[in-house]
C-alpha cells in the first residue's frame, strides 16, 4: 500500500485508529497536491517578528511568525502554534542563518510525541485540552488529546536533514556583550513582498527611479515641433517607463504579491532598459529564481536596474531655445559646453519669403556670437560666427517645409569665446517678414 492511498469504507468493517490516520494522510495529500500547482513557490513566510529584547541578551526567539513549510504544512505563531524554544547564541557567532524547523513526515515512524515541545524527530506534540461541544456549548465539554506541529529553531551549522526548514534571519555577529546583530541584507523566503522590508524597499526604489526618469523625459517628447527621428529613442523609453510605473504602483498597493512575481517584472524591465543603456543592447544573464536565496536573486537585477535608470542617455540632438531680447537679439543657453567641440550647430530659419532668397541673403545679415559680445559685433560690424547653407537637412532634426538650414562654422574666430560665455546670441538685420529661428546641436558620432 502506498502511504497516501484512500481508505475503502465498507459496512461491518472493524474500525481501528489506523483507518482514521490513513484518511488524514489521504486528505492532507489531496489538498496539498490540489493547491500546490496554483502558484509556484507556494511556501514561505507570511509574517515574521523576532523578539528584540532577547536579541540584546544573546538569544533568538520568535514573537510572531506565520507561513507554510515546503511540504505544505501551515503554521501560525502564536495564534495556532506555541513559539519554539529560544536558542542561545555563543559570543563570536557570525554569518549564520537561523531556521524555523519541523520534522519531515516519515513512513512507519511515530508522528506524535506526548509531552512538552521538544527538539526531536516526531512531527507533532500532543497535549490534552478541554473542548466544548459545538451543539451544547460549555455544558458539553470533553477532555481530548490534540496535536500541533513540533516547531524548533536551529542554526545553519546543525544537521537539518530530517527537517523542513525556513530561514528566518542571518546572524551578522554576536558581540562581546552578547548583543545579537542581524544582517539586514538577508531576505527570508517570504510569500508576500509587502511582508519583507527589503523587498518593499526595492519596489519603492525602482518606482522612484522610474518616476524621476519619466519626469525628465516627458518634456523632451511633449511638443510635436521638437520631436524628430532622434527623439524616437526618448519616446520609446518614456513609453516603457509609463507602462512599468503604474504596474509597480499596483504591486505596492496590493497585498499578496509573491516575490517571484516581482522578480519577473524586474527582469522584464531590466531587459527592456538594456536596449537603451547597454553597449551591447542585450540583457545580462540574471540569476535563476530561487525562493530560498532571495538575497542573491534580487541582487543582480537590482544592480542592472540602478545602472540603467541612473545612466545618462546621451541625446543625439539638443534643441537650444532662442528667447527674444531687446533690439532684435535672440539668446539661448547651451546646456552642455562639451557640445561646442562634439556637435554640429544648425540654425533653422523660416520667413514669409522664398527659400532661395533666405539662403542667399541671410549669411551676410546675421550676427552670431557670445551674448556678452553680440552688441559689439552688431555695432562695429564684426563678422562673428559665420554660417553656410546646408544642401541636406540633418536627419536628426525634424524636417520643416519652407525652412532653410544653416550650419554654424566652428572655425570662426569668435567660436572660441563661446566656451567661457553664458550663452549664444543671434541678431538678424534686414527685412525677413514673420521670421522664426531654431538652434540645434547635432552630436557627431
Amino acid at each position: 500500500m502506498r502511504h497516501h492511498d484512500k481508505v475503502v469504507w465498507s459496512e461491518g468493517m472493524f474500525l481501528r485508529a489506523q483507518h482514521f490516520q490513513q484518511q488524514d494522510r489521504y486528505f492532507e495529500r489531496l489538498l496539498r497536491q490540489r493547491v500546490e500547482g496554483l502558484r509556484p513557490f507556494s511556501w514561505g513566510l507570511r509574517e515574521l517578528s523576532l523578539d528584540a529584547g532577547l536579541l540584546a541578551l544573546g538569544k533568538v526567539a520568535v514573537d510572531r511568525c506565520s507561513g507554510v513549510f515546503e511540504d505544505g504544512s501551515p503554521f501560525n505563531i502564536p495564534d495556532d502554534h506555541v513559539a519554539p524554544t529560544p536558542i542561545n547564541l555563543p559570543v563570536g557567532t557570525t554569518d549564520t542563518i537561523v531556521y524555523l524547523c519541523v520534522p519531515v513526515q516519515q513512513r512507519g515512524a511515530p508522528e506524535v510525541q506526548v509531552g512538552a515541545y521538544f527538539k526531536g524527530s516526531a512531527r507533532f506534540t500532543a497535549a490534552e485540552s478541554e473542548v466544548a461541544d459545538a451543539i451544547n456549548g460549555a455544558s458539553g465539554q470533553a477532555r481530548i488529546r490534540t496535536a500541533a506541529l513540533n516547531l524548533s529553531l536551529q542554526l545553519q551549522n546543525e544537521d537539518r536533514s530530517g527537517f523542513h526548514s525556513l530561514g528566518l534571519a542571518r546572524i551578522a555577529e554576536v558581540a562581546a556583550d552578547r548583543r545579537v546583530r542581524l544582517d539586514p541584507a538577508y531576505i527570508p523566503p517570504f510569500m508576500d513582498t509587502a511582508a519583507s522590508p527589503t523587498l518593499s524597499g526595492f519596489l519603492t526604489e525602482v518606482m522612484a527611479m522610474l518616476h524621476h526618469r519619466g519626469e525628465a523625459l516627458a518634456p523632451l517628447v511633449t511638443g510635436t515641433s521638437s520631436r524628430g527621428v532622434a527623439e524616437i529613442a526618448d519616446f520609446l523609453l518614456l513609453q516603457l517607463i509609463n507602462r512599468a510605473e503604474p504596474l509597480l504602483k499596483h504591486f505596492r498597493d496590493l497585498s499578496g504579491v509573491h516575490p517571484e512575481q516581482l522578480y519577473a517584472r524586474f527582469v522584464e524591465l531590466a531587459g527592456e532598459l538594456s536596449t537603451f543603456t547597454s553597449p551591447r543592447k542585450r540583457p545580462e544573464d540574471y540569476a535563476v529564481y530561487r525562493h530560498d536565496d532571495l538575497e542573491h536573486v534580487f541582487a543582480t537585477v537590482m544592480i542592472a536596474l540602478r545602472q540603467s535608470l541612473s545612466a545618462v542617455v546621451e541625446q543625439a540632438v539638443v534643441n537650444i531655445p532662442l528667447q527674444d531680447r531687446k533690439y532684435g537679439i535672440r539668446a539661448g543657453v547651451i546646456p552642455d559646453k562639451t557640445l561646442l567641440t562634439s556637435a554640429t550647430f544648425v540654425l533653422v530659419v523660416r520667413a514669409s519669403m522664398p527659400e532661395e532668397q533666405i539662403r542667399r541673403a541671410l549669411p551676410a545679415l546675421i550676427k552670431i556670437g557670445p551674448v556678452e559680445q553680440i552688441r559689439e559685433l552688431v555695432n562695429v560690424q564684426l563678422p562673428g560666427i559665420r554660417v553656410q547653407p546646408l544642401a541636406v537637412v540633418p536627419r536628426q532634426i525634424p524636417y520643416q517645409s519652407s525652412a532653410v538650414y544653416f550650419e554654424l562654422e566652428p572655425n570662426s574666430p569668435t567660436w572660441k569665446s563661446m566656451a567661457s560665455s553664458g550663452g549664444i546670441a543671434v541678431h538678424l538685420s534686414g527685412e525677413f517678414p514673420d521670421v522664426s529661428m531654431e538652434l540645434w546641436a547635432v552630436r557627431r558620432k
